[in-house]
C-alpha cells in the first residue's frame, strides 16, 4: 500500500496491515503525526483496506 506522508511531500510505500505497524515499519513516531484514512481520522488500531486512500499528517504546535 502506499500513504501520503506530508513531512517529506510524497507517496511512502508499505506493507503493514495496521497503522501501528505501518508507523513502525516507516519509523514514524506515532505521537507527531495523525493517520487519516478516506478522509477520516483513523486509530493505531484501525487496519487498512485494499482500497483506502491513506495519509500521514503533521502535528505541529507552537506557542
Amino acid at each position: 500500500m502506499k500513504a501520503y506522508y506530508d513531512r517529506v511531500g510524497k507517496e511512502l510505500s508499505f506493507k503493514a496491515k495496521n497503522v501501528s505497524e505501518m508507523l513502525k515499519e516507516l519509523k514514524i513516531m506515532k505521537n507527531t503525526v495523525i493517520v487519516v484514512a478516506n478522509n477520516e481520522i483513523v486509530n493505531e488500531d484501525y487496519k487498512f483496506k485494499e482500497k483506502d486512500k491513506v495519509k500521514i499528517l503533521s502535528v505541529v504546535s507552537g506557542g
